[in-house]
C-alpha cells in the first residue's frame, strides 16, 4: 500500500510563526553593586508546524545576561529564557533585550533595574555622572575630615597605616626597613613622598597633610621623581626596583601604577587641579587605574586611613566610578552622545511565505534620544520586501521598531538591503543584507488549476496528484534555498526521479508565461 505525503501551499491557508514573549519589560527594582537578581519569561512559538532556534540575545548592557536551558523552540512549545541583573554602579539602568530568532524575527523585552551601593557613605552619587558626580564626591571627602598635620600623619604611616609586621617598604623601589617612626625613617634613609608633588601647592594644608596621596619611599626614588609627572618611559636615565626616570617623566613600578593613579585622581577631586598637573598625564593614569585595580594591602590602606581622617578615597572603593567620570582635572561637561546599534548585521529568514511579517530593532545606545527616524527603506526596486510601518523616535534606553512583510511574485532565493539612515540623528547609516527563500507567489493564482505533489518512496520519485499540462517548466528547490534537480535529477510532467537526496522538504516549482505554481513535497 503507497502512503501519500502530500503538503500544499495556497494563498488562502497560510500560517505563519506565531513566537512572542509573555512579558515585554521587566523590571528588577533594587539590587546592590556585586549582587545580583535573576527574572525569567517565557518565549511561545503558537505555530502548528514550525521548529524555531533562538540564535542570540542582544543586550546592550554588561551588567545585564541571560542564560537558556534550551535554544530550542518546537511547535505549539515554549522555553524559558531567564535574565540576570549583576548592576556594578549606583545608577538606574533602561536598556533592551533583542531576542534573535532562526527565521530572523526579533522579539524585544524592555530591561529596567536600580543599582544602590551598600555603603551608605556615597549615597550622594547616586545616578550622577560627570561633573555632577565629582562635585558629589568632592563634597564628600571634605565632609567630617579629620586634619592629622604632616607630622601626625607620618607618625599613622610609618607606626600603622604602611607598616606590616615590623618593616615598611618604599613603594617605588620595594626596598624595606624596620622602623616605626619619623626619626627611624630617616636613620634608614626613607622619607615621605607626596604623589601630587608639594611644590605645585606650595606645602597648603589639608593637602600636605593628606595620607591618601602620601607614601614611603627611598629618599634617592624620591628625590629621582621629584615634581615630574608620571607617564610611560621609554629610555630610563634612572631605573631601580622597577620604577624609571626619562623624557621628564616618572614611572612607578607595576605593583605602585594602580595606587599612584587613584591617589592622583583622588587630589584633582578632593582638591583642585592645581597647575592642570594633571591633564597631559590622565589618560595614562585612567589606563593604570583600570589595569593594576585595588590590591588587598590598598584596600586594608584605605580603611585604615579612614579610621583616622575620616574620609576615603572613592577610586580604591568603587573603581567604576571613574567610567562616569571622562575629565578628572578639566570641567567635565555632560558629553553628548548620540549612537545606535542593530541586533543583526545580516539577516537571513530562510523560507517564507506571501505576506508573512518580520521585525528588525534598532536600539538607541546613546544618552539623546533619536527623535526622527525618517529614512528607512529597501535597496531594491523589485518590491519582494516591503516596509510596512516603522517607529519614528527611539528613546535613551529603547528601540525603534521596523516590521516589513515579504511580497514577491518571484519564487526562490530573494536579496534585499535594508538601510536605515541615521546620519542626522547619529552619524552612522546601516545597511542591512536581507535573504530568504520564497516559497509561494501572487502571480495569476485566480482561475488556476492547482496541481499538487506527493513523494512516492517505491519509485523514489516525485509525483503530480493533477495533471500539470498547462505549465511549461519545472523547478525543485530544496530547504536551504538551492535549486536542485540541474545535474541529478530528471523532471518530466509524469514524475520527477529523484536520486540520492536526502530527507526532508522540497519545494516543486511549476512555471508558465502566465502563471506560477508551487507545492511543498516531504521526501522521506
Amino acid at each position: 500500500m503507497r502512503i501519500y505525503f502530500v503538503f500544499i501551499l495556497f494563498l488562502s491557508h497560510l500560517t505563519f510563526a506565531q513566537v512572542s514573549v509573555s512579558l515585554s519589560q521587566l523590571v528588577f527594582g533594587d539590587v546592590n553593586a556585586g549582587e545580583d537578581k535573576t527574572l525569567t519569561l517565557d518565549v511561545i512559538n503558537k505555530s502548528n508546524s514550525n521548529n524555531l532556534e533562538i540564535t542570540d540575545v542582544n543586550i546592550y548592557n554588561p551588567d545585564f545576561s541571560y542564560s537558556l536551558g534550551t535554544n530550542q523552540l518546537a511547535p505549539n512549545s515554549s522555553l524559558v529564557l531567564s535574565l540576570k541583573f549583576k548592576p556594578r554602579h549606583n545608577v538606574e539602568y533602561n536598556t533592551e533585550a533583542i531576542v534573535v530568532l532562526s527565521n530572523g524575527d526579533e522579539l524585544r523585552v524592555d530591561l529596567l533595574g536600580t543599582g544602590r551601593y551598600a555603603d551608605s557613605y556615597y549615597d550622594g552619587t547616586f545616578n550622577k555622572s560627570y561633573e555632577d558626580l565629582k562635585s558629589a564626591l568632592k563634597s564628600k571627602l571634605a565632609s567630617g575630615y579629620t586634619n592629622l598635620g604632616y607630622s601626625g600623619a607620618r607618625d599613622k604611616m610609618y607606626s600603622d597605616i604602611d607598616n606590616v609586621g615590623g618593616k615598611v617598604t618604599c613603594v617605588y623601589t620595594g626596598r624595606q626597613a624596620s622602623f616605626t617612626t619619623r626619626s627611624g625613617a630617616n636613620s634608614n634613609s626613607f622619607n615621605c613622598e607626596h604623589t601630587w608633588p608639594q611644590s605645585l601647592f606650595n606645602k597648603t594644608e589639608p593637602e600636605r597633610s593628606d595620607i591618601h596621596h602620601l607614601f614611603p619611599t627611598d629618599a634617592n626614588s624620591n628625590s629621582r621623581r621629584g615634581s615630574y609627572p608620571f607617564g610611560i618611559v621609554s629610555s630610563a636615565s634612572w631605573s631601580e626596583g622597577g620604577s624609571k626616570v626619562g623624557g621628564g617623566k616618572f614611572e612607578p613600578r607595576d605593583l605602585q601604577k594602580g595606587a599612584t593613579a587613584r591617589a592622583m585622581m583622588y587630589f584633582a577631586i578632593r582638591y583642585q587641579d592645581y597647575s592642570n598637573f594633571i591633564d597631559g598625564q590622565e589618560s595614562t593614569l585612567v589606563n593604570w587605574h583600570k589595569a593594576y585595580t585595588p590590591s588587598s594591602f590598598e584596600i586594608t590602606r584605605n580603611n585604615k586611613i579612614f579610621a583616622y581622617q575620616k574620609n576615603r578615597n572613592p577610586f580604591v572603593d568603587h573603581p567604576e566610578f571613574i567610567e562616569r567620570i571622562n575629565k578628572v582635572g578639566a570641567t567635565d561637561t555632560k558629553p553628548i552622545i548620540k549612537s545606535g546599534e542593530v541586533s543583526q548585521r545580516s539577516v537571513d529568514f530562510g523560507n517564507v511565505e506571501f505576506g508573512e511579517e518580520r521585525t528588525y530593532y534598532v536600539l538607541n545606545t546613546g544618552n539623546q534620544n533619536i527623535s526622527a527616524i525618517t529614512n528607512v527603506y529597501l535597496k531594491s526596486t523589485n518590491q519582494v520586501v516591503q516596509l510596512k510601518s516603522f517607529d519614528s523616535e527611539a528613546q535613551v534606553g529603547e528601540s525603534a521598531k521596523i516590521v516589513f512583510y515579504f511580497h514577491s511574485n518571484l519564487f526562490g532565493e530573494q536579496r534585499d538591503t535594508l538601510v536605515i539612515n541615521l546620519e542626522s540623528q547619529i552619524g552612522k547609516t546601516f545597511e542591512i543584507p536581507l535573504r530568504f527563500f520564497n516559497t509561494t507567489s501572487s502571480v495569476n493564482k485566480t482561475n488556476s488549476k492547482k496541481v499538487g505533489t506527493f513523494y512516492n518512496q517505491i519509485s523514489k520519485s516525485i509525483q503530480f496528484i493533477n495533471n500539470p499540462a498547462e505549465f511549461d517548466s519545472i523547478e525543485v528547490w530544496n530547504s536551504e534555498g538551492q535549486l536542485i534537480y540541474l545535474n541529478d535529477i530528471t523532471p518530466t510532467f509524469t514524475d520527477i526521479k529523484f536520486h540520492g537526496h536526502s530527507q526532508g522538504i522540497y519545494f516543486v516549482v511549476l512555471k508558465s508565461d502566465k502563471k506560477v505554481q508551487t507545492s511543498k513535497v516531504l521526501v522521506y
